[in-house]
């Protein structure tokens, strides 16, 4: 079976660091491979979601019931809606931000943009669709969440438009229905 030397010599170096024999490495490897075939993946998705794992533990984010959530959004946001949809905003710039160092420009192809809307994907949850278009220093951003309140639909538009702001973004238009929202954004380097 050919195998790329660089693959080989990598393979050999970790088993040397685990302990282990290159033989057992390699058949663990070719199981695991197996299993994620098994659950109908693939081994970059499987990655991908660990990396995501330690991501979202790593920006101090915790799972919580969306029944629980959307519930408190409902009772507090018409008494709080501008602190929540501040706070919201400030979370999802503060996550734009921790994104931005972990993964910006990460992929080696394609747009710069796509680690960071991938993450979203794989995060929000309770959201069926996260998609962006780039057209010139202009990005339209589609989110659509069937499941969500009006009120939950606000608060995830201000943590976008947060997560945005923190990758040098400004929202200059946007169309919020419930569970349907679409920002289109301007770079804010435009013109420096």
């Amino acid at each position: 079976m050919p195998v790329r030397q660089d693959l080989v010599d990598a393979v050999y170096d970790i088993a040397r660091e685990e302990g282990k024999a290159p033989y057992d490495l390699i058949n663990d490897i070719f199981n695991q491979t197996l299993r994620a075939h098994k659950m109908g993946k693939d081994l970059r998705e499987i990655v991908d979601a660990y990396e995501l794992i330690e991501t979202e533990k790593g920006s101090g984010s915790v799972i919580i019931g969306s029944d629980i959530l959307y519930y408190m959004i409902d009772k507090l946001y018409p008494s709080e809606m501008d602190k929540i949809g501040k706070m919201y905003f400030e979370r999802g710039r503060w996550y734009g931000n921790y994104l931005s160092a972990k993964f910006f420009g990460s992929e080696s192809s394609g747009d710069p943009l796509e680690p960071i809307v991938n993450m979203l994907r794989f995060s929000l949850w309770d959201v069926s669709t996260v998609d962006f278009k780039r057209k010139g220093d202009e990005i339209t951003l589609s989110c659509i969440a069937p499941h969500l309140s009006e009120e939950g639909t606000e608060v995830l538009t201000h943590y976008l438009k947060g997560v945005f702001s923190a990758l040098g973004y400004e929202a200059k238009a946007e169309n919020v229905n419930k569970g349907i929202i679409m920002i289109t954004f301007n770079s804010q380097s435009k013109g420096k």
